[in-house]
């Protein structure tokens, strides 16, 4: 819609420029009486302001943030994180960090701040896969690695099951445009993904608390 209405803006600036080419080339010729050139000259100076205007909003329209529809299919990436998943030992362990009372939940953010929201999400994600990997000795600190690459490295070791790796792409993908990218997730994507993502960091904190997937 925005790209639309920057194409139309474009357009239009570029008639009245032209618009006001002709009105200036008229007045050039001083073919006209002198109270005729003066009216034209004035419309002129109309077209021109019209014109800068109409082009300020065509760049405005394409560089200002939009909303995008990100393909995500909560049912299908839901799916795959059950399976190969192994009901784990869910009782809480000591170190298991309790949400204060003040904190925003991702689901109270969603709809809030859509962009805070996916940008938590992805940041607890990593957390959860950098906690687990050392657990289980996998150093990672002499050799950074990004989200999904971690994820691989530890389906690789047999840590987690491979078919996580699809729902986790799925999910950063998404919160990579709300975090990187001049664009706004709407509502019912973030809410698709918070769910998604939510499971999928409760089934990262099992196996973090109880060492593997096996």
């Amino acid at each position: 819609m925005r790209k639309n209405r920057a194409a139309y803006s474009l357009a239009v600036g570029g008639f009245l420029s032209l618009l006001t080419a002709g009105l200036i080339f008229l007045v050039a010729q001083d073919r006209m009486t002198t109270e005729v050139n003066q009216v034209l000259v004035l419309i002129s100076g109309m077209t021109t302001i019209a014109a800068l205007t109409a082009f300020q909003q065509s760049v405005e329209n394409s560089t200002s943030p939009s909303f995008v529809r990100v393909p995500f299919d909560e049912v299908l990436v839901s799916k795959s994180l059950s399976e190969g998943f192994t009901a784990l030992d869910t009782s809480p362990t000591e170190d298991e960090k309790v949400a204060e009372p003040w904190d925003l939940s991702l689901g109270q953010l969603v709809g809030l701040d859509n962009s805070l929201a996916l940008a938590k999400l992805r940041i607890e994600l990593e957390r959860e896969l950098r906690h687990i990997a050392h657990n289980n000795q996998t150093d990672i600190s002499s050799r950074p690695l990004g989200i999904t690459r971690m994820a691989q490295e530890l389906v690789s070791r047999k840590i987690l099951p491979p078919t996580w790796l699809g729902p986790l792409k799925e999910i950063t993908h998404v919160c990579n445009h709300a975090i990187h990218g001049k664009t706004e997730v709407p509502d019912d994507i973030a809410a698709s993904v918070v769910s998604v993502g939510g499971q999928l960091l409760e089934q990262l904190r099992l196996v973090r608390n109880n060492g593997g997937t096996s």
